[in-house]
């Protein structure tokens, strides 16, 4: 099978297959700016993790487990939701001479279902109504990578419906008016 055939195919796989029309480098400016994000994003749970174990008087303690701890209590959840908050901006609202989103109804369903699960799930949780906090949290974490690909699938997806912003597109528009210029003197004289 050759490769164009393997792409084509690849390219009508439900959800993903838009990602085909992305190059290395959309793919990786995305992944880089991914990481950035999610650099900062989790940073207050770990510097609560490092709060609580600097603080902590335990002899038998560990810095995962009281980082956990700063997780347990719907943290996560609420993070879930705010890496999905920015995909539905990003698949529902078209920048101008943009192209349509892919797989936007796909994209913004699942992430609509998720953000609702979770501030469900964190609305049980603060009611105390909870009895399963493992699965809870099990369950939390399950979300969570999911909102993440979903979050790089959407950077990428804004990435590949942009127009392209080379030197000869800005100026085209120049050049035209330029030459409308030179006609209408032209005609003038």
């Amino acid at each position: 099978m050759s490769k164009e055939k393997i792409i084509a195919m690849a390219s009508r796989v439900w959800l993903i297959g838009a990602i085909t029309r992305a190059g290395f480098k959309t793919l990786s400016q995305a992944f880089y700016e991914f990481l950035y994000v999610i650099a900062w994003s989790i940073l207050p749970f770990l510097l609560g993790g490092l709060v609580l174990y600097v603080t902590s008087e335990a002899d038998t303690k560990s810095f995962f487990s009281l980082a956990k701890s700063t997780l347990m209590r719907g943290e996560l959840l609420v993070f879930t939701i705010s890496m999905l908050a920015p995909t539905l901006y990003f698949a529902l609202h078209d920048p101008e001479k943009a192209d349509a989103f892919p797989h936007r109804l796909s994209l913004s369903t699942i992430s609509m279902l998720i953000i609702v699960a979770c501030a469900a799930l964190f609305a049980l949780i603060k009611a105390g109504s909870i009895r399963d906090g493992e699965f809870v949290f099990s369950l939390s974490v399950t979300l969570t990578i999911a909102a993440l690909f979903f979050r790089y699938l959407a950077m990428v997806y804004h990435r590949i419906r942009q127009p392209d912003l080379s030197e000869k597109y800005l100026r085209h528009g120049q050049e035209d008016f330029v030459d409308a210029m030179k006609r209408h003197v032209e005609t003038q004289k």
